[in-house]
């Protein structure tokens, strides 16, 4: 060894990623989905942890090791404020409720191709209390760490080294988190949720929120698709349902705090 050579285990940890390496481990992700989807058509609810766990957060957490990446600066999960979790859950609810209203017309002009639903509806199928929530499990809480490690971790981390700007990794992210689900039928709702969850860690300052928002939207979604479609329509065209979906917007919003200085993570919107 040159006396220059710094060994690796001297290495100086990186902030964030570069252009390359997120497009590599998004490259790799997209390409392990593959055989993940062969494990979702064979059993559709361990298919899916399988591809969340090994093929979505796996890479990421390989990629911070090899590339010599500083995990705690990417993966941001300082604990947040009480304010922070409540604002999440709040706007969550309401968000919810206004893109599943949305998704109801949407389906009357482009509605979701017959084998997308009937897959959607095989995976909200639970039978009583136990399996209900080993699928809370399996479709809110995995899912909800896996997707945010990557996409709102790793992936946000790099577009912001890249663009030196928040709000513009926080839309590019979304783009890309929306494209990644490979449904155009649900592309532009996965794109507003995509902005959120972008908006809540670089508000925050931690990927936990985002985390509890995602997890909070899918357990929703997966309640309302466990009701029979007059109950669906009937919820969703409510009043009182419009009403408490923009009460939570606006207590939300109230809820809201200054973001925290960022440093690596961009500017402070």
């Amino acid at each position: 060894m040159s006396p220059d050579a710094t060994p690796p285990s001297a290495r100086a940890l990186r902030l964030a990623p570069e252009r390359r390496e997120v497009a590599l481990i998004l490259g790799v992700v997209l390409l392990l989905n593959v055989p993940g989807g062969f494990l979702q058509l064979a059993n559709l609810r361990w298919g899916l942890l399988v591809t969340q766990v090994f093929f979505i957060a796996a890479p990421v957490l390989l990629a911070i090791r090899f590339f010599y990446l500083d995990g705690r600066a990417i993966l941001l999960l300082r604990w947040p404020r009480a304010s922070d979790l409540a604002g999440a859950l709040l706007g969550t609810a309401g968000l919810n409720h206004l893109l599943n209203y949305a998704l109801f017309w949407q389906d009357r002009s482009f509605p979701l191709p017959g084998l997308w639903r009937e897959l959607f509806e095989d995976l909200a199928t639970y039978h009583g209390p136990g399996d209900f929530l080993l699928l809370l499990l399996i479709v809110a809480v995995v899912p909800a760490v896996c997707e945010e490690i990557l996409f709102r971790g790793f992936v946000h981390s790099g577009l912001v080294r890249e663009f030196e700007s928040a709000p513009k990794a926080i839309l590019a992210g979304a783009f890309v988190f929306a494209g990644f689900h490979l449904n155009p039928w649900r592309f532009s709702v996965l794109l507003v949720i995509g902005l959120f969850l972008g908006y809540l860690v670089h508000r925050t300052g931690s990927l936990l929120p985002a985390m509890l928002a995602h997890a909070f939207n899918n357990a929703m979604s997966l309640g309302l698709a466990g009701l029979g479609e007059t109950a669906q329509a009937g919820l969703l065209h409510s009043p009182w349902a419009h009403g408490a979906s923009a009460a939570c917007l606006v207590f939300a919003v109230l809820l809201r705090r200054r973001a925290a200085p960022l440093g690596p993570r961009g500017r402070v919107l």
